[in-house]
């Protein structure tokens, strides 16, 4: 499987108006998808026989004639895994088919090195699938992590804080897990998983900025998320625009998590700032506060060029402040109109639809958007096949490369 970036299929159609809906009526899916009641029996009855859909108990028509109502729903004992490589941690979860995260493991760092963070990954990894339900169908694995990450090679090319060069991620990850593994960066992945289980619709144009302890960016176009040549579109690291802040030039990288956590640190606000410690202090103490307001006033930079160059309908920002903090929200609305050419209120700009569970939903996506693009496509080449146990002895003596 490789990012799907073409139209959904109509069995695409129904999955995607059924996840919306929570489950319904074929008739009721019909109207939401657009499509005829008779193509709609067709693919409900493949994808129900692909094990993705099943059939609710009949709602009681006792009153009525006809036959029993009987919904159609996510049959939700289809799940992927998810792992996402941070800075200082990495992120393991099962998240079902509908966006459910139904386990999860953080894993600090040992090294910044690649091998031990797959391999690290990996163990976590089978430790959840020890304890999943037995019916559990634990049909892949999607991988997220910021840098350059091109999905075709299932490689992360760069990474501006981790040990990941050249690394190949997905087939290493094969190799350990027994799943098949697919990968993006985390920007993407976001486009991706606001489009299933967030707030954008399968045909908008939107842009995300991802602000954590790397700052990078993606765009979808009618619903299209962008990869250009290499998958190389979306890294912001060399970005240096010439009046971040009060602090004068420098680069993007001043206004990362742990940019912030440094000064934060430096200026006495706590001995081991966290950004969701920060955040809470920020609530009374102005000092704390003013760290995120000065983010917003320099990154409004890139969200106004963001929506000049682009014009999408809507902004997404990942700053945890933004959802956390509503004078920082102020702040970023204010300073973006201030710099953005268009009118920036003809814009929506909206924070993550998935706060503290954005990553692992992003990491998710990476598999899941393919899902619900083809279904049957994807089921046909083993979505639902494989249940909890893993290949135990992969785990002993992982192999890694670099390309």
């Amino acid at each position: 499987m490789r990012p799907a970036r073409g139209w959904p299929t109509a069995a695409g159609a129904v999955l995607r108006a059924i996840l919306a809906l929570g489950g319904a009526s074929r008739s009721v899916v019909a109207a939401h998808a657009g499509l005829s009641p008779a193509t709609v029996t067709s693919q409900t009855r493949a994808l129900i026989e692909a094990g993705l859909l099943r059939e609710s108990p009949p709602v009681d028509r006792s009153q009525r004639v006809g036959r029993p109502h009987s919904p159609l729903e996510l049959d939700r004992r289809n799940a992927v895994a998810a792992i996402h490589f941070a800075a200082t941690q990495t992120r393991v979860a099962v998240v079902d088919i509908a966006g459910t995260i139904v386990a999860g493991a953080l894993v600090p760092h040992r090294t910044l090195e690649g091998a031990d963070l797959v391999a690290d990954a990996a163990a976590a990894l089978a430790a959840l699938r020890r304890d999943l339900p037995d019916d559990t169908r634990l049909s892949g694995v999607g991988v997220a992590t910021g840098g350059w990450v091109d999905p075709e090679a299932g490689v992360v090319l760069s990474h501006p804080l981790l040990r990941l060069e050249d690394t190949l991620v997905r087939d290493v990850l094969v190799q350990l897990t027994g799943l098949p593994v697919e990968l993006d960066s985390h920007a993407r992945a976001m486009v991706h998983a606001e489009q299933l289980f967030g707030a954008l619709d399968f045909d908008a144009s939107a842009a995300v900025l991802f602000v954590g302890n790397v700052i990078d960016a993606a765009f979808a176009v009618d619903g299209r998320v962008h990869y250009g040549p290499g998958s190389s579109a979306g890294s912001l690291a060399t970005l240096v625009p010439s009046d971040l802040g009060p602090g004068g030039p420098g680069p993007l990288d001043t206004y990362s998590d742990r940019s912030l956590e440094r000064r934060a640190a430096g200026s006495g606000i706590m001995a081991q700032p966290t950004i969701p410690a920060l955040i809470a202090a920020a609530e009374t103490d102005p000092r704390a506060h003013a760290l995120f307001e000065d983010r917003a006033r320099g990154l409004a930079v890139v969200a106004a060029a963001l929506l000049d160059v682009l014009n999408p309908e809507t902004l997404i920002i990942t700053d945890r402040a933004f959802t956390g903090l509503p004078a920082v929200r102020a702040t970023y609305f204010d300073a973006i109109a201030a710099r953005a050419q268009v009118r920036s209120a003809r814009h929506r700009i909206i924070g993550t639809s998935f706060p503290n569970r954005s990553l692992e939903t992003a990491a998710a996506a990476v598999l899941l958007h393919r899902l619900y693009a083809d279904p049957l496509a994807v089921a046909a080449e083993g979505f639902g096949a494989h249940r909890k146990e893993e290949p135990a002895a992969r785990f002993e003596s992982p192999q890694f490369e670099s390309r």
